[in-house]
């Protein structure tokens, strides 16, 4: 596996890890369908939950919730709305995003409806 991947599932783990601190239930890692992948969907009460994870190792070139383009909230969605394809409706749907930058200080942040 590459560096790269090696960085974006450990970085998933931290963000699971993260979310479960704050009250969230993880139901679903790397769900992919219609050229899209969510990385997490994580449940907390009747509000389901899409996460997005971006990791950098540091913040030199800018933030990681930076790098989020619009394309890639595009395929996110198009992967949100096959998921609740056959499912029972949520009362409330939100897309977050974690951004994980692991130098010189590891910080996770977490931006809440993060995109529509």
């Amino acid at each position: 596996m590459s560096e790269k991947l090696d960085k974006g599932k450990l970085g998933e783990e931290y963000a699971a890890d993260f979310l479960v601190r704050k009250g969230y239930t993880v139901l679903d890692r790397n769900f992919t369908s219609l050229n899209s992948e969510i990385d997490l969907i994580v449940q907390k009460g009747d509000l389901l939950v899409f996460v997005e994870v971006r990791v950098k190792a540091n913040a030199d070139y800018g933030f990681p919730e930076t790098t989020l383009t619009r394309a890639k909230i595009n395929a996110i969605k198009r992967g949100a709305a096959r998921y609740l394809w056959n499912k029972p409706k949520p009362a409330r749907v939100r897309f977050d995003m974690i951004s994980i930058v692991e130098y010189p200080v590891f910080e996770i942040v977490h931006f809440e409806d993060a995109f529509y």
